[in-house]
């Protein structure tokens, strides 16, 4: 069984610290797994816990958006809610100065329209 992007929040409600190895160790299994597999990992809406910080599922919501655009797969209802949006421009690392501009531009427009600015590559794996 493949993890999902449920899992990710749920193992992070424990640990807030390990929010990024969930979602580099869920990339790793997305890009391996069968386009039905991909399917399964991202249909299960996300739940929020007591101290997630707020970015945290509305970067999941653009992460599955990003994914499912990329991988012409159907994007799940759930990303699309109000809820996934931050009110208050959210800087990937409380990226400061000129940094900010380049996280700006390079920015999918998945975590644009969420008011998140990350780098162009971040969900690449190395």
């Amino acid at each position: 069984m493949n993890m999902t992007v449920w899992d990710i929040a749920h193992w992070s409600s424990n640990d807030v610290e390990q929010f990024a190895i969930h979602c580099g160790n869920f990339l790793d299994e997305f890009y391996r797994a069968s386009n039905e597999q991909r399917q399964l990992m991202v249909e299960r809406e996300p739940e929020g816990h007591l101290g997630f910080p707020d970015y945290m599922l509305p970067f999941l919501a653009a992460m599955v958006h990003k994914l499912s655009n990329d991988y012409d797969a159907q994007c799940p209802a759930w990303v699309h809610r109000d809820q996934y949006i931050m009110k208050e421009p959210h800087f990937w690392l409380e990226t400061k100065g000129n940094l900010r501009l380049v996280l700006l531009a390079e920015s999918p427009i998945e975590f644009k329209i969420r008011n998140l600015f990350v780098t162009a590559n971040t969900l690449s794996r190395a």
